[in-house]
Formats: structure tokens, C-alpha cells, sequence
């Protein structure tokens, strides 16, 4: 074999071993890419099923961008407003359709398994007549405000640890509000219903509008000016009678 022989088979080695580097390279850009594409696809599905967890509950925690380390901030339920809102003839049909089982409503109405609940709204807790109360509720004391009615409403077993009253509670605030504004027409001499919370006064006014007449005069200027500078140019650039003639 003469040296030019040698010579083609180092260079074809030499191709090989450059051609499979080049493989290399190309291999790990490739799936590099393709594992920060995926990365990203994760990241998008995480925030996507952030938002619709957010969306699924009533109530949402959202973070205060305050600067200072983003503090939780939790929606408060505004009893006020919700009674102020609140439709007795609704708060009716979802007593008959919860309640009726255990509650009379009746001025002078027998007990159940629960107490008559005519007049319930001011009055003292576990002392309606005739009616033997678990000692939850008889260790309670007080009467039955609208925020305490509203606490029972939503969840007995925690508003009284021990109660006998097996029933699940109200979870929506519609509801409660409803029933809530049902037992004070049915109660003579209710409290008046609390006012509703104040708005912030760190929120933001909304942007005035504009007058209309200061927009529409702002642009019948922009179109004059436009239309005295377009007749100007026509002006400048039109030739005289004398180039016509020259011409």
C-alpha cells in the first residue's frame, strides 16, 4: 500500500471521527430544547390548575402586593351586605325544604325534635318554652344575634361542640342569608339587620371619564391642523401657471 492509500484511509478516519462529534453536538442541543420545551409545558399546566382551584371554592386567598414579602390576604364575608340583599320568599323555601323536619315556625306552633323558632331572631338562647335543650346549647348563654345565627347556620357542630342537632348546615351565604332574613320576618320586634362594611379607604377612586365636549374639541383641532397642513403642501408642491407654460 503506497502512502497515498494511507493518506485516504486517515482522512476517512479522521471524517468519521469529526461526523460522529458533529452527531454529538447536535444530539444534545436537540434534546436540550426539547426538555426546556417541556419544563415550560409543566409550569403552564401548574398555573393552569392553580387558576381553576381558585375558581372551584367560594372564597380565594390572594396575595397583597404590597412589597413587603406578599402577605395572605383572606376574603371576609360581609353579613351585613348579604342580608341587605337577602329575599325573605327564598330563605322560606329552603326552610321548608331543610328545617321543616324538626322546626314549627308558627306563632304558638308545637315543638319537634327542634324548638318552634317564631320570634327565634333576639331571643335568648335554649329558652323557648317546654323544650329540653342539650347542655351545648344551654351552656351558650346570650341571645341570638345575627352574626351567631349566621355561625350556626353554617356549621352547628362547630358553633356548639356537643349539640345534639345532627344537621350539616348551610355552607352557601345565599342560603343563610336567606333563612336568616325568613326567622327575622317571623320574629316580632327583630334587631334591625347590621350594616354593611365600608369600603377600604386605600381603594383606588375610579379614573374620571373624560368630558365629552373637551374630547370632541381635542380632535376637531387634531383635524384642522391636519387638513391646514395638507392644504399647504398641495400648495407648495402644485406648479405655478408660469412652469405650465414653460412646460
Amino acid at each position: 500500500m503506497g502512502e497515498l492509500g494511507l493518506n485516504k484511509i486517515l482522512g476517512a478516519l479522521l471524517a468519521t471521527a469529526l461526523g460522529l462529534m458533529a452527531l454529538h453536538q447536535l444530539s444534545a442541543i436537540v434534546f436540550n430544547h426539547g426538555g426546556e420545551g417541556h419544563h415550560g409545558e409543566e409550569q403552564a399546566e401548574a398555573t393552569s390548575l392553580s387558576e381553576q382551584m381558585c375558581a372551584k371554592y367560594a372564597y380565594c386567598v390572594a396575595v397583597a402586593d404590597s412589597g413587603g414579602g406578599g402577605e395572605a390576604e383572606e376574603e371576609v364575608f360581609d353579613l351585613g351586605a348579604a342580608l341587605a340583599a337577602a329575599d325573605p320568599s327564598k330563605g322560606e323555601r329552603v326552610f321548608k325544604a331543610q328545617c321543616t323536619t324538626c322546626h314549627n315556625i308558627t306563632d304558638g306552633g308545637a315543638n319537634g325534635t327542634g324548638p318552634n323558632l317564631h320570634g327565634v331572631v333576639g331571643a335568648s338562647k335554649a329558652a323557648h318554652p317546654g323544650f329540653t335543650y342539650s347542655a351545648a346549647l344551654s351552656g351558650l348563654g346570650g341571645s341570638w344575634t345575627y352574626e351567631d345565627l349566621n355561625h350556626w347556620l353554617n356549621n352547628p357542630g362547630a358553633f356548639a361542640r356537643g349539640t345534639s342537632m345532627s344537621f350539616a348546615g348551610l355552607r352557601r351565604d345565599t342560603d343563610r342569608a336567606n333563612v336568616i332574613a325568613y326567622l327575622a320576618a317571623n320574629s316580632p320586634g327583630a334587631p334591625a339587620f347590621p350594616a354593611p362594611m365600608e369600603a377600604s379607604s386605600d381603594e383606588a377612586a375610579p379614573a374620571e371619564a373624560a368630558p365629552t365636549e373637551t374630547v370632541t374639541e381635542a380632535v376637531t383641532e387634531d383635524a384642522d391642523a391636519a387638513t391646514e397642513t395638507d392644504e399647504q403642501t398641495f400648495t407648495e408642491d402644485a406648479p405655478t401657471p408660469t412652469d405650465e407654460e414653460n412646460e
